[in-house]
Formats: structure tokens, C-alpha cells, sequence
């Protein structure tokens, strides 16, 4: 679709090479063709300092900054622009993050920071975040939107946000430890000896731990975004049950699919969020996974996570009709020797798809 008032202008997102972890860009324009720039995640610590730190002097004004959860390799990028000398609280219109400690009062200015964790405070003192602060993101809320935009929130519930809160204090020691980005040393074992992705597709996929069990991520914002000429599905970390029970209640099925021109996985690739019965009630076909093959605790992309986006059952049912791409935005040979090797180049010979690596860059076509 072209933009109504310049066919010029295009939706671009970006997914950084932010490690083993999560920071995009999202270029857009609304009705009126002024621009519209959202910046999701910073990635771990080093992020800001490699990419994202140079693609931010690129944008004058940010219009929505969202962190998903407070996991270090979504947040740590965040930490280092916040506190980042050039720092300037007037770029950022407008910030959404599920936090516990801060809370504004209906009347006056007084901010409740409570045991505010680093990037709370960082927020508190440098943020100027007063008018610029949206309260518990979650399903069922209605983002305002410029005209010609438009999110659809499909995690995380009110009540998850209750667990996670009731965990907050614990939080700081948990992800301090995770924020030292640890490389991995020496060639992972290869993946292949796993199974076919046929087969892999087959088998039990249900998460290793249940919604509340992995409050953390479960807690991330996973979102639709709409313009004039892409429709994107953000899923963060968001755990998979979930989303197949928020995308049920909104009316999604297998017969009535939400339908978007790009699926960013959720959690990188891991097996534990990508189910057949999620990707069952997804009309996509370009799908990107944002890792460099893991952290020293966490590798991926799994295996498993690829066949099922290639052989979920209604896609076997459709008989591959249309060709299916897998971007990663990391070399796969760097991603190899972290995660091993996921991909073989027999598995290329079926399912009519293609996998596309070191591809950060995104347009519609």
C-alpha cells in the first residue's frame, strides 16, 4: 500500500545486531506524513555502544521507546542511553514500560519510586517522564495512536504483571548477574542430530515451564503494529500459551488468521516459545529471529523452533503453497559457533523456504 499523501514513503524496521539479544527501530510515517519512530529494547549493555548508540543520532525525536521486560539482553542498551552524557530526555515523547515503583498520583507531580531498580531511577532523574508515561501495557488497553497507526497488545495480562510485581524486589540481583555479557568460547555441538525438521515439527512442544513458572519473560510486551504499508507482530520474549489464549480471545483461529507482513520470534528462537498452535493462527510469511547465537547460560536458535515454522501442521496442510523465509539478523556462521549448527543443507530441499542470515533491513515489498 502507498502512503496517501506520499508514495515516496516507506515503513522500515530495523532489527540491530544486538547480540544475543533484542533492539529494533521502527520507521513509519502516520496519515499526514510526519514521521513516526518507535524504538523497541536497547539489547545488552554493549549494544548502545556498538549500533544503536550511532542509529539514535540518525532519529531527531522518538516517539515511542518501549522496553518489553527487564531481562539484561533487552535492557542493558536501554541502561547505557539513559546514562549516556549526551542524553537528551526531550528526544523520547514517549516511554512504555511495566514497571512496579513507578506510579504517578491522579493529582500533583509526586513520583513513587519505592525500591526503584537502575533503570527506574535512571528514568526517575534523567527520564523527565512526567506526561510522557503510559501505565500497565497490557492486553485489553488501547494505545492512543497518531492517525494512520495503530498496536494491538497481545501480552502481557494484568495478572501477570501481579506475579511479576510480587518478585520485583528479588529482581536487581537476578538480571545484575545476567548483565555481564558473557562470550562463548570453542564450537557448540551440532543441533542436527536432534531429528529431521519433519520430525521435530512432530514432537511435543509444549514450553518447558508454564506462564507463571517464567514470569519474566512472560511479562514482555508483545504487540501488533499497524501502518500504512506493513503490519508487524512483535512478540518479545512473550510466552507462547499465552499468546495462543490472548489470540484465541481475540477472535484468531486457524480459519480466521492475523494476517501481518512480518513476525519477529519470540525469545530468539528458543523451542519453548514457538508452538504449532501459535504459528496455526499466524497468515505470515517472512518471519526473523534476532540472536547471535546465544549467551554463555542461553544458546539458540533451537532447531526445533525452525521446523515448526516450516512444517506447523496447517502449513503441511496448505502444501507449502507460498515460499516461507527465515531471516536471521547475525551471520550464521558466527551464530554456529555459539548455537551449533541448527540448519543443514538437506533441510533446503523441502518445504519450499529459504533462511536468509545477516539481514537487519525491512520493507515491504
Amino acid at each position: 500500500m502507498k502512503h496517501p499523501l506520499n508514495e515516496s514513503l516507506r515503513t522500515q524496521v530495523l532489527v540491530l545486531p544486538a547480540k544475543h539479544g533484542d533492539s529494533i527501530i521502527v520507521k513509519t510515517f502516520d496519515s499526514q506524513a510526519n514521521e513516526f519512530n518507535i524504538v523497541i529494547d536497547g539489547g545488552p549493555p554493549g549494544t548502545f555502544e556498538e549500533v544503536l548508540k550511532y542509529k539514535l543520532k540518525l532519529i531527531p525525536r522518538i516517539n515511542l521507546m518501549i522496553l518489553t521486560h527487564i531481562d539484561s539482553d533487552h535492557i542493558g542498551g536501554l541502561i547505557n542511553f539513559i546514562k549516556y552524557p549526551l542524553f537528551n530526555p526531550k528526544q523520547v515523547e514517549r516511554y512504555w514500560f511495566n514497571s512496579k515503583n513507578i506510579k504517578f498520583t491522579t493529582i500533583g507531580d509526586n513520583i513513587s519510586s519505592g525500591q526503584a531498580k537502575t533503570f527506574e531511577e535512571l528514568l526517575i532523574s534523567k527520564g523527565d517522564i512526567r506526561d510522557k508515561w503510559a501505565e500497565d501495557i497490557i492486553v485489553g488497553c488501547e494505545p492512543i495512536m497518531p492517525d494512520g497507526i495503530s498496536i494491538e497488545i497481545v501480552s502481557p495480562s494484568q495478572e501477570i504483571l501481579e506475579n511479576l510485581y510480587k518478585n520485583w524486589p528479588d529482581l536487581s540481583k537476578e538480571y545484575q548477574q545476567q548483565l555481564n555479557d558473557l562470550n562463548i568460547s570453542g564450537m557448540k555441538p551440532s543441533q542436527l542430530s536432534r531429528g529431521t525438521l519433519k520430525d521435530l515439527a512432530k514432537a511435543d512442544d509444549t514450553p518447558d515451564k508454564t506462564v507463571l513458572q517464567d514470569i519474566f519473560n512472560s511479562s514482555s510486551i508483545a504487540f501488533v503494529l499497524r501502518t500504512f504499508d506493513m503490519s508487524i507482530l512483535f512478540l518479545g520474549d512473550a510466552h507462547p500459551l499465552f499468546l495462543e489464549e490472548t489470540l484465541r480471545a481475540k477472535g484468531y483461529s486457524v480459519d480466521n488468521k492475523l494476517k501481518v507482513d512480518l513476525v519477529k520470534i519470540s525469545h530468539h528462537g528458543s523451542k519453548n516459545n514457538t508452538t504449532n498452535a501459535l504459528l496455526d493462527m499466524i497468515e505470515c510469511e517472512k518471519f526473523v529471529i534476532s540472536t547471535n547465537g546465544g549467551s554463555s547460560s542461553h544458546t539458540h536458535p533451537d532447531r526445533e523452533t525452525i521446523a515448526r515454522i516450516i512444517y506447523h501442521p496447517q502449513r503441511v496442510k496448505s502444501k507449502f503453497s507460498n515460499k516461507r523465509i527465515i531471516y536471521l539478523n547475525h551471520p550464521i556462521a558466527d551464530m554456529e559457533l555459539k548455537a551449533g549448527r541448527f540448519i543443514d543443507a538437506s533441510d533446503m530441499t523441502e518445504g519450499n523456504w529459504e533462511l536468509i542470515d545477516n539481514t537487519q533491513i525491512f520493507e515491504n515489498e
